[in-house]
């Protein structure tokens, strides 16, 4: 069973683009602005947003390790994050939902808070807003610190949880 192999992560190839769609597919599609769309059109919308998505993350941390989440040697999802000077940036954190509510994303979570409590730097990431993950981001101990027209900031400072 699943559950019980072993979680890794790689380095994200051109290969696994495929993946990436059908990922950014299965995690976005019930979306509002998504999901009342003929299949076949949002199809074409979300591989394009994974593109330009893909595109900006690239440009913007250039220097951050984009990584595939495998499950027993199955790709599960990604886990893009960024090391700046003066805190982390998880970029993107995302399961495909059969994998979702098994422990993976915390796991990985409190792997990046132990690297943060080690280097004494804060944790960052933006979750848009209806999005569950930000209950779960809260239950690890991040705190709103800014809000914007379709994401929020969110921080968690070492000590402070």
């Amino acid at each position: 069973m699943w559950q019980s192999a072993e979680v890794s992560l790689r380095p994200e190839v051109e290969e696994d683009w495929p993946f990436v769609e059908e990922l950014v597919f299965a995690t976005r599609e019930n979306e509002p602005g998504f999901s009342g769309l003929p299949l076949g059109e949002r199809t074409s919308l979300l591989k394009e947003q994974a593109r330009l998505q893909a595109t900006h993350y690239r440009k913007q941390f250039s220097s951050a390790h984009f990584l595939i989440i495998e499950v027993g040697g199955r790709r599960a999802g990604r886990y893009y994050l960024n090391q700046a000077a003066d805190h982390f940036h998880v970029i993107e954190l995302s399961i495909l939902p059969e994998y979702q509510k098994h422990g993976i994303g915390h796991q990985l979570m409190k792997s990046a808070q132990a690297e943060a409590i080690r280097m004494n730097l804060p944790v960052r990431l933006r979750v848009a807003r209806g999005n569950p993950a930000r209950k779960f981001y809260q239950g690890l101990g991040f705190k709103i610190t800014g809000t914007g027209e379709t994401h929020d900031s969110l921080e968690w400072v070492p000590g402070n949880a």
